[in-house]
């Protein structure tokens, strides 16, 4: 359970993800949407931080840590959630641009483990990718 417990809480909470920013990509500015859902996020990861944090670690110190990467990470998930109210305010559909994304992610992130990470590619995982484009061609290209 240890090894498929977060495949389940990040198929519901994306799964709740896509269905929220569908539902507010119209109603208000989506600028607006993101300061109200960041303030949100904020304060759940501040009460899971203080409930979950292993037991003698000095949180206060832990906060106030300096980490490029973790404010890297926060500009990053500010342009994903940009891109995808646009992304359905221009009239994208769950379905498709879900799988349009993701397997375009998947691309990009193959290409970026091979060239940063020294992760090999094999054949048959390029064969998978092509396939994958393909099928993605015919689901987008109607």
């Amino acid at each position: 359970m240890k090894f498929w417990w977060p495949i389940g809480l990040i198929v519901c909470c994306s799964t709740a993800y896509q269905v929220g920013v569908k539902e507010i990509s119209s109603g208000i500015h989506p600028l607006a949407a993101l300061v109200l859902t960041y303030l949100s996020a904020s304060f759940a990861s501040f009460l899971l931080y203080f409930f979950l944090a292993p037991k003698g670690e000095n949180r206060r110190k832990a906060l106030l840590s300096w980490n490029p990467w973790a404010l890297g990470l926060g500009c990053s998930i500010v342009g994903i959630e940009l891109g995808v109210v646009y992304m359905y305010r221009a009239g994208w559909t769950v379905q498709t641009s879900f799988i349009l994304t993701n397997s375009l992610i998947v691309a990009a992130l193959m290409v970026t483990g091979a060239l940063f990470y020294g992760e090999k590619l094999k054949l048959r995982q390029l064969a998978g990718a092509v396939l994958t484009l393909a099928g993605i061609a015919c689901i987008v290209c109607q």
